[in-house]
This record gives C-alpha cells, structure tokens and sequence, in this order.
C-alpha cells in the first residue's frame, strides 16, 4: 500500500475497499432515528465536527492521515475520539458519515461528518486535541453562533449542532431507488432541504455507535 503522496485509494491496480456513490437507501432514517433515542437517554447528540479528511492527507498531515487509505484513517480517528471521550466519563454517543466534494477547491475530495454527546464545558479542550491530532492550530472562530472551534485553514471545523444531525449527516441518501424496473421515491429518505455529499467513496459510509443503534433501542423497547 502506498503512502499518502501515491495513491492511497488503489492497491494492484484494484479498490482496495468497495467503493460506492450514495448513502445507503435507509441511511438518514438509522441516523435521525439513533439521535432521537440518544435525546431519550439523556445523551443528546449536540455537537458536530467535520474534518476534511482528503485535504490533510495532500497536504502531509501525520497521525491518521498518513496512514495510506482513508477509511483506515477514519477508524483510527473515530477510535481516538472515542478513547478521549471515554477517559472523561462521557458516553460514547456517535453518528458519522463519509461524504465527498466535487471542483477545485482545496478541500475537495474526502470529508468526514461526526456528530457525537459532549458536555459545553469539554468543547475547548477538544479543540485543542483536534489541532494535536490533525496538525491544524486553531485560527480564529467564524463568528456565527455556531462555531466552537476551527482550524487556521478551515481544514476542520468544530460546532454546536441543533436539530436531528441525522438530517444532514444523511443527506446523500439516494431521493429514488429501483423497483421491478422503474424509479421511485425512497421513502425510507427524510424530505430535507439538505444536499450533496455523493461522490466516490471507498469503504462503508455512515456508522452509528452502539449505544444508540438498533440492539440498544430494542434493549428499551424504544420506538
């Protein structure tokens, strides 16, 4: 495998992980569904970052960017995050979605979106463990309400998140699928003004931590 000045995404000529364009067709209705539950447990998702993963990979970031593949990098990240959150006492309330960007801009390519429960009072010294772990000091905030922290380059970007994140986390949930040969709505897709993040991405696209999935919500007899 190549480092991150090759070319990460091939080995042998080959996807080294299945790639796909669009978010499963349930995709968004998991995530908003997981962030409801986790307001029922009292750890609501609240608080957003998004890393523009393929940028800092160009540019020679180290840590989990250097690692060669991006979805390799992700695990190792979001395994990072969860260990800091962990040592705190915090429960491990999480959704992410892998998206892409098109054109020319500088951050084009490969971005990652995870929402996750922390408390106000940790979102400083998160920052500054970001900037650790991507190599990006913090610059100056945006000055929109909802700006906790960014980097100097907009390489990563830490804020407050109202609403159900699943909604934009899902965004790029296929508006159709196929049915016996013909296009229809997918209805499994929430009706959102919400768009973009399709793209090629290789490896899975969305996750959602355990103690808000499925198994935890039917443990609760949660609907």
């Amino acid at each position: 495998m190549k480092r991150a000045s090759g070319h990460p995404d091939y080995l042998v000529g080959q996807y080294r992980y299945t790639p796909s364009t669009y978010l499963p067709l349930d995709a968004q209705s998991k995530m908003m569904t997981a962030v409801r539950f986790a307001s029922h447990v009292q750890t609501p998702i609240n608080t957003l970052l998004t890393i523009n993963a393929a940028h800092l990979q160009r540019i020679g970031s180290d840590s989990v960017f250097d690692i060669g593949h991006l979805w390799d990098g992700h695990r190792a990240f979001i395994e990072l995050l969860r260990k800091w959150l962990v040592h705190r006492g915090i429960t491990w309330a999480c959704i992410w979605s892998r998206e892409y960007t098109g054109g020319k801009n500088e951050h084009h390519g490969e971005h990652w979106h995870i929402a996750f429960h922390l408390q106000q009072h940790h979102w400083a010294d998160l920052a500054s463990q970001i900037a650790v772990w991507t190599g990006e000091a913090i610059g100056e905030p945006d000055g929109t309400a909802k700006c906790i922290a960014k980097s100097v380059t907009g390489a990563w970007y830490l804020n407050r998140r109202k609403g159900n994140a699943g909604e934009y986390l899902g965004k790029a949930t296929p508006k159709t699928r196929r049915r016996y040969g013909r296009t229809v709505p997918n209805q499994l897709r929430q009706p959102s003004d919400f768009r973009g993040g399709e793209g090629p991405i290789q490896g899975k696209r969305f996750g959602i931590s355990k103690t808000i999935g499925k198994t935890a919500q039917e443990r609760q007899g949660w609907q």
